[in-house]
């Protein structure tokens, strides 16, 4: 994000500022997650706005996932990526079939059609974050955020535990941002 002529990663966080070989960039990363799509996230689902929270929720898995997987295994895929990130990190999603539902039908619905396919539903005030038992998935999106916002903690405690992680991560993020960072 651009403000003046300064280029943040995160708010506070000038992209020449990031800890990149360094202790820090867990937690910031974490600022760059929970500013930018996280609190939006949470506001505009608090006001009422489940499509909005929920393109913000699907959009922060797809970029926490983008990274959490490393720059060097071979065949990086968004689709397994995204799959494998909510399988492993988000509780509602567990299940295979489950965990290509968000993929297939909310995050490809959003980002190449601006829709959500097949007759899924973004629905605010559930007690789940997703339900399957009716004729079309359902997700909440209030619950979605709390589960991302879980699992940015876990990403956040294994960078700051893995040096070898967060080192493969660093690799990711230098990948990324290579236009940003020079």
């Amino acid at each position: 994000m651009k403000v003046g002529d300064q280029v943040f990663f995160a708010p506070g966080i000038r992209f020449r500022d990031l800890d990149l070989d360094g202790t820090r960039l867990p937690e910031q990363y974490g600022a760059r997650i929970e500013a930018y799509y996280l609190i939006p996230a949470r506001e505009v689902a608090n006001a009422g706005h489940a499509f909005a929270a929920g393109v913000l929720a699907l959009t922060a898995i797809d970029a926490m996932a983008k990274v959490y997987f490393g720059p060097n295994r071979p065949n990086r895929q968004v689709r397994s990526d995204f799959v494998l990130f909510v399988r492993s990190l988000l509780p509602s999603f567990v299940e295979p079939k489950s965990a290509k539902i968000p993929y297939e039908k909310f995050r490809n619905g959003l980002v190449h059609e601006a829709r959500l396919k097949d007759g899924c539903q973004f629905e605010l005030g559930r007690s789940q974050t997703f339900d399957n038992a009716g004729l079309v998935p359902i997700v909440d999106p209030a619950c979605l955020v709390d589960e991302v916002g879980a699992a940015l903690k876990q990403l956040i405690s294994e960078l700051e535990v893995s040096k070898q992680f967060r080192a493969e991560f660093s690799k990711c993020l230098r990948e990324e941002f290579a236009f940003e960072l020079e």
